[in-house]
């Protein structure tokens, strides 16, 4: 085999490997994104933080493992678009590297309010 054949089957199987974290990339920042919104709701639970960490840790470990760069990742996310929302790479590899602490939400939260508006609203009858 040329040395350019060798090179583009070489560089093929580097970009087909790239190509492989992309889902793990566009779950993640889905995850995220979901996480984010509840917690804006007040409304996580200790299992979708669990999930979201367990993501994070897991692409951290897949982007370690293969060796690439976030260029690599961009670039591969131009030429695969249908995989996730645009700059889902970005934001993925943001939370794998910088994953965000989040709190559940307690069992009662909002329930002190809730009786409050109950007990008044029986008062007014």
């Amino acid at each position: 085999m040329s040395d350019t054949a060798e090179q583009n089957t070489e560089e093929t199987a580097r970009q087909e490997e790239i190509a492989g974290l992309l889902p793990a990339l566009s779950s993640l920042d889905k995850t995220a994104a979901e996480l984010e919104q509840q917690a804006a709701a007040g409304k996580v639970t200790a299992g979708q933080i669990a999930v979201y960490e367990t993501e994070a840790a897991h692409v951290r470990h897949l982007v370690n493992a293969a060796g690439v760069n976030t260029s690599e990742i961009t670039d591969a996310e131009q030429e695969h678009r249908s995989v996730g929302d645009r700059g889902f790479t970005s934001r993925a590899l943001d939370h794998a590297t910088h994953p965000r602490h989040f709190e559940p939400t307690p069992d009662d939260a909002g329930s002190d309010k809730d009786r409050e508006r109950d007990d008044e609203m029986e008062i007014e009858l």
